[in-house]
């Protein structure tokens, strides 16, 4: 509690990793529609959540074709282009290699079924449809979804995965940097596990809070993006809500920084820290169905 002594104790809902009903108002700050909204952090877990909570119906605004197609610090410079999809994909083989998927993939036998839950354009999916998966998605975002039906001809949904039926479950679900979006994470991780076979796994990536670099960026953190990122994960909160909710963490890392400019010697010395000591501002979880 003595990093919290200058900062105000307010009352919340309950913290849906720890059940605390206390936290720490740490700031406010506009966001693209230039009204302020206060982060806080739970006084037991450390979890970090907006306080008041935006409406599913105030944010889905904010993920218009805009938010894919034009450069800010909350959205991407065309998300559809062929140098976004290649960067997109080199991180994927990335973190697909630390949660030693290919070991995974060889385990298991033929008709392997996969859902990337918040798959945006659809890129992941393809990545797996095009090494034998029956690879689907789902997204918000029409533009998004559009465009995988239409152009990678995949088999990705428009919707909100929390109404959605599944049929048969999956052998992988995944939440590439989407969990932070969501308004109910909890509810989210407990239908992934109906919707995953016994022993199936489930990856995620998403901002890590509580890291060197976001402390030393303080509020111009660059994943403190309100009201779109609703959730801000420690390591070990983060693994804790996956066992909370009937998973069982199987391995972790970290990479991205942030620091200094791009391709500068500041940045790769930073990002080589970020990876290999833990110390990055992206974290990776892959985890098992119990």
């Amino acid at each position: 509690m003595t990093e919290f002594r200058q900062h105000k104790i307010i009352s919340t809902p309950e913290c849906i990793v720890c059940g605390e009903t206390a936290a720490v108002h740490l700031f406010e700050k506009p966001g693209a529609d230039s009204k302020p909204y206060s982060l806080v952090s739970c006084i037991r877990c450390r979890t970090q959540f907006l306080h008041p909570r935006p409406t599913e119906k105030e944010v889905a605004q904010f993920y218009g074709s805009d938010y894919f197609t034009k450069r800010t610090d909350r959205g991407y410079d065309n998300y559809f282009s062929p140098e976004i999809r290649a960067e997109i994909e080199r991180v994927i083989g990335l973190n697909l290699e630390g949660l030693r998927f290919p070991r995974y993939d060889a385990s298991l036998e033929k008709n392997k079924r996969s859902l990337d839950i918040g798959c945006a354009a659809g890129y992941f999916v393809h990545y797996l449809a095009s090494r034998g998966w029956d690879a689907q998605g789902i997204d918000i975002s029409e533009p998004c979804t559009l465009f995988a039906q239409k152009k990678l001809r995949l088999k990705v949904l428009n919707g909100n995965f929390l109404q959605t039926t599944y049929l048969e479950k999956f052998d992988l679900i995944t939440m590439w940097a989407t969990i932070e979006h969501l308004h109910h994470p909890d509810r989210v991780l407990r239908k992934i596990r109906q919707d995953l076979k016994q022993g199936g796994m489930i990856y995620i990536s998403t901002c890590r809070s509580g890291g060197p670099f976001m402390k030393h960026a303080g509020s111009f953190w660059r994943y403190y993006n309100f009201p779109e990122h609703l959730y801000f994960f420690t390591l070990p909160s983060l693994k804790r809500l996956l066992k909370k909710n009937g998973f069982t963490p199987v391995v972790s890392f970290t990479y991205g920084s942030g620091f200094g400019k791009p391709k500068s010697t500041a940045r790769r010395i930073a990002d080589f820290c970020a990876r290999h000591f833990r110390m990055g501002d992206m974290m990776v979880i892959g985890a098992r169905r119990n």
